[in-house]
């Protein structure tokens, strides 16, 4: 893990002879990323154009309990035996699909899933206090707050008390690790989620169709469930920066 200073504490700043270096580094890579977006590979985040422990701008939060969410995949093996009896209803009270009994308990904590025919389902807002779904477009491991589309390995479900709901944060026990993708993780993700138990100082690391016990990061042994970890709030040029870099993947409208 990447050293970090004490919790509580802003970070340096640069001086501002490399301040102004920095941040016409960022505007002509805003130009570069926006002609092409889909540059997602990164080292720690050098992309940005220095190397320190943390970017310049950055508020410290403190140590966060990570955990780990994941999109249900009703063609997995898991759930091959099971007879697909109970309905997803829509707001209207339309049948979307029927699943099995242990497949919507499971839909209803973890907000997403695929189903075998290929659609994207969220959980909707309840009904009499029955949940209800939504089929989701364009939008392929479900989306976590209203406007954001889920990305594994960058979306994180925070408290919205604690951490503002659209906050780029920096956590330094995920920069430098390998990911499914082919990615090299530079630190960066996004308070793009919520969910029913995410309180206090808690992370829930979106990890797409990997296992939330077993996956990329658990498997890094540098970061694990119940073990804290550093979190920074990213702010000025550097979050405007990693929001250009990263809109084409996590806006979603209906």
């Amino acid at each position: 893990m990447a050293s970090t200073p004490p919790a509580g504490r802003r970070t340096r700043t640069t001086s501002p002879s490399r301040s102004s270096r920095h941040l016409l580094l960022i505007a002509l890579l805003e130009v570069l990323l926006v002609q092409s977006p889909r540059l997602l590979w990164a080292s720690h985040f050098s992309w940005l154009g220095h190397g320190a422990d943390v970017p310049a701008g950055s508020t410290s939060l403190g140590p966060f309990v990570p955990t780990f969410y994941r999109i249900l995949d009703e063609a997995a093996p898991e759930w091959a035996r099971d007879t697909p009896a109970e309905p997803l209803l829509a707001r209207d009270g339309r049948v979307i699909a029927r699943v099995s009994a242990a497949f919507k308990q499971k839909l209803d904590v973890e907000g997403s899933a695929r189903l075998r025919d290929g659609r994207v389902v969220n959980l909707d807002e309840p009904v009499g206090g029955r949940p209800r779904y939504l089929v989701v477009r364009n939008a392929p491991f479900g989306i976590g707050a209203p406007g954001y589309k889920l990305i594994p390995y960058r979306t994180v479900a925070v408290d919205p008390r604690r951490i503002k709901v659209g906050t780029v944060l920096y956590l330094p026990a995920l920069a430098g690790l390998p990911l499914p993708s082919g990615e090299v993780h530079d630190g960066f993700c996004f308070a793009h989620d919520v969910g029913h138990g995410i309180s206090g100082n808690r992370v829930d690391i979106f990890v797409g169709f990997e296992s939330d016990g077993d996956n990329a990061l658990t498997r890094s042994y540098r970061i694990a469930s119940q073990e804290p970890v550093h979190v920074y709030r990213v702010g000025g040029a550097v979050a405007q920066s990693v929001n250009v870099r990263f809109k084409w993947a996590f806006v979603w409208h209906d």
